[in-house]
């Protein structure tokens, strides 16, 4: 396989418009409430088969209604699944959305499966089959978050894959003391300027990727929103590329998406230039949809989105 994504997935159930909420109101009515797939790990891998890599998935759902839906939704898209492990000790991960009029979102979670998921619900055979080994949905993944995700970079690089990781917010507020056994092993580090500030201390771009790769990262990508990315390849300069122009419907996934495009330009062995332009065309695409992914494109209509831009 191209990728073998190792981590996080969730059912998101997506309230919009929630614009604010009274206590004091019995019943709001709103515009939709859909259950969709979630959780950053199981984004990037759909986001990844969508733009035509082929994806190995490695995680952990409930004995439960909502797990057969997202191995449904798994397996429907063509994800090699064999590392979907079950557990009748907690429920699936779920997640609740409310997305206001504008597009941006707020999340209530429930860990489940994914408080129990560990390196030992991993198939460490499945590295020898990737090119390369993703990890997304780091501090929500307390059993296998650190030592356990670095003992599986640790494997992969030993075997010449290349590896990659990105990060959700910290709740527990440790943030570079649980990824510093990860980042000597990291050919790509992928975090969002909001976590990046926190992990490094600071909010220059160019700082936070010099900090990331004195601890031993390859390539530092900083996912900046609306502003596009910083990407810091090896000793090479770094480089800002712009984001897209485009209408704001939910921004639910516009990280994810983000990793997904990327690593697919890596995949096509692309410049890195080239990969972070591809990754800002598939976020901007997916986030006029309602849904983690339900607006990633295939590779051709990226590749359409961004020539039209340019044009």
């Amino acid at each position: 396989m191209d990728v073998l994504c190792v981590g996080q997935l969730a059912a998101d159930i997506l309230v919009r418009p929630v614009d604010r909420v009274d206590f004091g109101v019995d019943t709001r009515r709103v515009e939709g409430i859909d259950i969709k797939n979630g959780g950053d790990c199981l984004n990037v891998a759909l986001g990844l088969r969508k733009l035509g890599a082929s994806v190995g998935f490695s995680g952990l759902v409930g004995d439960d209604q909502l797990g057969e839906y997202l191995r449904g939704v798994i397996t429907a898209a063509g994800i090699d699944a064999r590392g979907l492990r079950k557990t009748r000790e907690a429920r699936t991960c779920s997640c609740l959305v409310l997305i206001n009029g504008g597009g941006d979102r707020c999340f209530f979670y429930y860990g489940g499966a994914n408080d129990r998921f560990s390196l030992a619900d991993v198939d460490m055979g499945s590295v020898r089959g990737a090119s390369v080994v993703h990890v997304g949905g780091t501090y929500l993944l307390p059993r296998f978050d650190g030592e356990g995700a670095a003992r599986l970079f640790s494997e992969a690089r030993s075997r010449d894959r290349l590896t990659s990781m990105d990060v959700t917010w910290d709740t527990t507020g440790r943030w570079l003391d649980v990824i510093a056994p990860c980042l000597p092993h990291l050919s790509y580090f992928m975090p969002s300027i909001r976590e990046a500030r926190e992990i490094a201390g600071t909010e220059d771009p160019k700082q936070i990727a010099a900090f990331l790769q004195e601890k031993g990262v390859g390539t530092v990508v900083v996912k900046l929103g609306e502003q596009g990315c910083y990407v810091k390849p090896g000793a090479e300069p770094g480089f800002f590329s712009g984001a897209f122009k485009t209408e704001v419907v939910d921004t639910t996934g516009a990280g994810d998406s983000f990793v997904a495009g990327f690593l697919a330009g890596v995949v096509k062995k692309w410049d890195v230039k080239s990969c972070a332009e591809l990754a800002c065309a598939v976020a901007a695409m997916n986030i006029r949809a309602v849904g983690a992914t339900a607006g990633i494109p295939t590779l051709e209509e990226a590749r359409q989105f961004m020539q039209a831009r340019k044009g």
